[in-house]
Order: C-alpha cells, then sequence, then structure tokens
C-alpha cells in the first residue's frame, strides 16, 4: 500500500469515527476524530462542516461559524453550510447576515424546504413579515409534510389576520408532530388570537405537559387565564415563566398590564416598559442619547417621542406639562398630524414633526417615549388628583367657524359619533360596533348627529342613515383622518362624542369635551371603575352577558333621559 493509500485510509476511518462520535453524543471524542482528520486534509468542505455541526453543539459558536464559513468559501455549491451559518447567525442576533446565508443557499439548491423555510425565520425577524409569509408559503409547497414549516407558517398568516388559514396551518403540523411543545403552543396561540382563549388554555397546558419548563406557553397560558378572569393564576404564570426565562419580553409585559390592570402602578409601569422589546408596541426609535428616567433635569433638554397610535400619544400627551416644568427645555417630536394642536397646547415646547432619521438628535440632553412618562408622574393613583380633561386646546378661529356650520344644523343636542377602529381584523372587531347596531340611539328624540368616524367609512353611514331615516352630518372639506386640528375644533363645538377606545373618544376627552365610551375594561381604567386620565368621560361597559349591541341600547336609553 503506497503512502498515499494509507494516508486515503486514515481519513477515512477518522471521518467516520468523527461522524459515529457526534451520531452517539460523544462530542470530544468527536471534536478529536475531527482535528486528527483535518490535519490530513485541512481544505477538505465536508470535515469542515461536520467539525463546524459538532462544535455548534458545544456552544462553540464562533468556531463553529469559521468552520462553516470556510467550508462554503472552499466548495461555494455546499449548501448545508450556507445554511447552517445562517441558522447561526440568526441565533446570534444577525438577522441581515443570515439573510444573505439562506439566499446564497438556496441560489444552489432552490428545491430545499428547509431552506426556504429558514429564510423566512431571518425575513420574519427582521420585520418583513410579506417576504417571510411568502417564503414560508414556498417552503410548505415543496414539503406539505414539513412540521415546522406548516407551524411557522401558521404563526406567519396568524399575523397578517388569516385566522381561518392559521388554524388550518397548525392542526396540520399538530398531526406532523402532536408530541412537540412548540407545536401544540402555536395552535393555542392561534386560538388565542381568536378570542378563545378556554381553548387556547388546553393546548397550552399540553404544551407544558411535554415541557414543563416552556416559558412561553406559560406565558401565553397566563394571558388566557388572564382573559378568563383568573389574575392571581395569570401573575403566578408569568412569575414561573420569568424563573426559567427572567428577560422573557412578553412574560414582563403582560405582568406590567395586570399590575396596571389591577391599579399597582409603580409595579405595572415598569413592566410596561418592555412594550417595545415584546412586540407589542411596533419599534422602539433608538436616539444617541441617554434615556431619561426621573432624575433632575435642571440644565438639560428632553426630547419625548410619541410612539404607538395617535390615541397613545394622546393620552400620554397629558403628562407633557409636568415634564416641561421639570427641564430647562422640552422637544416634542410626533405624528405631523398632531403638530399644529400640540404646538399650541403645550406652548413652552418645541413641536415638530417626527424626524425622518430618527437618529439625527444633537440638539437634546435625555429621551424618553412619551407611554414612559407615567413611570415618572403616575407612580400611584393619588397622583391623578386635581387631573381634569380639556389640556388640548382647539384653534379659537376654526372653532368659531365650526361652532356656525354645527348651529345651522338645527336644534338639539349635538352629538359626535364614531363607532369602529379604522384597522378592522378578526381579533379586534369584539371591541367595536357595526352602525347598524346604533339603532336605538338614532331613534332618540332631539339629537343631531355629526359623523367623526375616520377612514373609509360612507358606505356604512349611508346605509345607516337610509335604514334607521336618520342623518349623520360630515362635511367633504374636513378630513377626519388628516387634519386634526379641524376636528379637534368641529369636536369643541359639540355637546357630546360617543366612540369606543380610539383616537375619536380621546381626542374629545383630552378637549375636554363630553365622552361616553363603550366597550369593555382595559388598563387603562388603573384598577378603577373610572379612566384616571379622563375624569368627565363616562364609560359603559358589558354586564353579564351583554354583548357590544345591548350596550349601546343602555346608552340610548340614558340619552332619553337627559340631561347628560
Amino acid at each position: 500500500m503506497s503512502p498515499d493509500d494509507a494516508s486515503r485510509n486514515d481519513l477515512s476511518s477518522l471521518t467516520a469515527q468523527a461522524a459515529r462520535h457526534h451520531a452517539q453524543g460523544r462530542l470530544a471524542e468527536a471534536v478529536t476524530a475531527y482535528t486528527d482528520a483535518l490535519r490530513l486534509d485541512r481544505r477538505n468542505p465536508a470535515l469542515l462542516y461536520g467539525f463546524g455541526l459538532v462544535l455548534r453543539d458545544l456552544g462553540q459558536m464562533d468556531g463553529a461559524a469559521t468552520c462553516f464559513e470556510a467550508a462554503f468559501t472552499i466548495d461555494p455549491r455546499f449548501a448545508d453550510a450556507a445554511d447552517s451559518l445562517g441558522t447561526l447567525r440568526a441565533g446570534q442576533g444577525r438577522f441581515a447576515e443570515a439573510e444573505s446565508c439562506h439566499r446564497a443557499a438556496l441560489a444552489h439548491s432552490a428545491d430545499r424546504a428547509t431552506f426556504w423555510n429558514n429564510l423566512a425565520n431571518a425575513l420574519s425577524r427582521q420585520g418583513r413579515a410579506a417576504a417571510a409569509l411568502a417564503a414560508w408559503q414556498r417552503a410548505v409547497l415543496l414539503d406539505p409534510a414539513l412540521p415546522e414549516g406548516l407551524s411557522n407558517l401558521g404563526g406567519g398568516v396568524r399575523d397578517a389576520e388569516r385566522l381561518d388559514e392559521a388554524e388550518r396551518a397548525h392542526r396540520r403540523a399538530l398531526r406532523l408532530m402532536p408530541g412537540e411543545p412548540q407545536a401544540n403552543n402555536n395552535f393555542g396561540h392561534a386560538l388565542q388570537a381568536r378570542l378563545r382563549p378556554a381553548e387556547a388554555a388546553r393546548w397550552f397546558r399540553r404544551a407544558l405537559a411535554l415541557d414543563p419548563g416552556y416559558a412561553a406557553a406559560l406565558c401565553n397560558l397566563g394571558l388566557a387565564v388572564q382573559r378568563l378572569g383568573d389574575g392571581g393564576l395569570a401573575d403566578r404564570l408569568y412569575g414561573r415563566a420569568l424563573r426559567v426565562c427572567p428577560d422573557l419580553p412578553l412574560a414582563r409585559f403582560n405582568r406590567g398590564l395586570l399590575h396596571l390592570e389591577r391599579g399597582e402602578l409603580a409595579e405595572g409601569w415598569a413592566g410596561y416598559g418592555w412594550r417595545f422589546a415584546s412586540g407589542q408596541a411596533g419599534g422602539a426609535r433608538q436616539p444617541r442619547l441617554p434615556a431619561w428616567r426621573g432624575e433632575d433635569l435642571t440644565g438639560k433638554r428632553l426630547l419625548i417621542w410619541g410612539e404607538q397610535g395617535v390615541g397613545d400619544t394622546i393620552l400620554f400627551s397629558s403628562l407633557c406639562a409636568e415634564a416641561i416644568a421639570r427641564a430647562r427645555s422640552v422637544v416634542i417630536e410626533t405624528d405631523r398630524r398632531l403638530v399644529p394642536l400640540f404646538a399650541r397646547s403645550f406652548p413652552g415646547a418645541l413641536v415638530r414633526p417626527q424626524s425622518p432619521d430618527a437618529d439625527a438628535l444633537p440638539d437634546c440632553d435625555r429621551h424618553t417615549p412619551i407611554g414612559s412618562l407615567a413611570r415618572v408622574f403616575r407612580r400611584d393613583l393619588s397622583a391623578f388628583a386635581g387631573s381634569a380633561g380639556g389640556w388640548l386646546v382647539p384653534d379659537p378661529a376654526r372653532v368659531a367657524v365650526w361652532r356656525e356650520q354645527v348651529a345651522a344644523l338645527g336644534p338639539g343636542l349635538r352629538v359626535g359619533v364614531g363607532w369602529r377602529s379604522a384597522l378592522m381584523t378578526e381579533s379586534r372587531r369584539a371591541a367595536y360596533s357595526r352602525l347598524d347596531q346604533w339603532g336605538a340611539l338614532f331613534a332618540v328624540p332631539g339629537l343631531v348627529f355629526v359623523n367623526l368616524q375616520y377612514g373609509a367609512c360612507e358606505a356604512e353611514r349611508v346605509a345607516a342613515e337610509d335604514r334607521f331615516g336618520v342623518t349623520i352630518h360630515r362635511w367633504d372639506d374636513l378630513d377626519l383622518t388628516d387634519d386634526f386640528d379641524g376636528t379637534a375644533a368641529l369636536m369643541a363645538s359639540l355637546d357630546l362624542v360617543i366612540a369606543p377606545a380610539t383616537a375619536v373618544g380621546e381626542l374629545a376627552a383630552a378637549l375636554g369635551v363630553p365622552v361616553w365610551r363603550f366597550g369593555g375594561r382595559d388598563w387603562t381604567q388603573l384598577g378603577t371603575a373610572v379612566r384616571p386620565w379622563f375624569p368627565a368621560q363616562r364609560l359603559f361597559q358589558p354586564r353579564g352577558g351583554e354583548d357590544v349591541h345591548d350596550v349601546l341600547n343602555r346608552m340610548a336609553a340614558q340619552l332619553a333621559r337627559r340631561p347628560i
């Protein structure tokens, strides 16, 4: 036997040994065998890849990445090496690099379902939901029995509010892997999105029976039982989740809302601070400034930036005046539609539209999202003492014009109406009403109705007018979606606004206009029977087995017994 033949035999034997040791979980012996083999052939892509897999299983991620990268560099057709490197980079939070690796793998193996699934995961973590969904769909098309692809696809279509599809995808995944905790948890999550917490809880419990330390399932079960009315058990479940995973953002956020619902404000605001990390409030800005957490602002300029929806910004703007009193100067950056109204209402601050470059903020010393003002200024309910609606100031000239136009509608109580969010999804539908449910309100004599509903609602309004023989006045020259200053002036000319939990009611209440708000309890009540932010606001909430139609009928009965 020649020396070359002997070396090839040694290499073959070491390679087989290394693979066998790895398969048997004998990782130290596998490292030794791969190391000896690589001494004989340092540029063997298969050896480098196998060694990388062992290092990955040992938790040596940098070494594993070096091996995967080397294998793919030596053989650009080695798609598994590129894909494994992508998965590793995703685990390190380097999602753009992960995407690049998965795309490189797919350039040579476009028919591999697992590669498409992994690409979708990287896209999803970058917030590119539509592209991720398309990639998951491709994965399942290539392999209809790929369990993780089906489960991930179910999550993607659930997030897109295609809840029937989500349920079907999760059921298929469960048939393929009934003993997989994640599949059971994900199916429960799909049912949770359909507002079926009792059913969802059963699947979360199944996931936990399979893996008692599954932190995400503990958190999800906590939310399900919280929605079923057992706050004590929910608190304990969030606590268990956090003992397993101390920095699980969703558990901290959900527990924070639970504290706020109980009126435990200091603990609640601490948990509310996890809203961005938990994905419950969109993306947080990352200004290159120190965050303000309540320390002395003498001589400092504070940036307050708007977050979440317009309604949330309006609610928390009730705290801006207190921040202005503490700092040398304040800059408020908010939705462009609120700038004129906020500039008039907070003359002590510079109010400007949100910067297109969120990092370019050299003119301030500290920053805070507007919702985080509450943890400084509303640490207990006594801090709301003396609060009164009406901190926003409409344009006096426009108010005068609108008062004339509203007066021209004739005698009666002028009632502004909004009935739903502009974004209607299956999971949000229960919180709002349809205009065809307002019959009892439209039948109350002596009312003059004014439309405040923004978005595409013309067909609903016309249908209700035809059905109930009522006029819901509106003006084509007022854009209720974009002209908040004009809308505020119109609201200030009304006697009453009736609306659910939308920006319509928040804006009216912040202007000091009487508001009747319908819908279920929420955390903004802070454990009370009212909303402390708006002491004059009246809440109409379901009792017993009532639905929203019953609540609207009860409101009509109240209106019929005026005064308000």
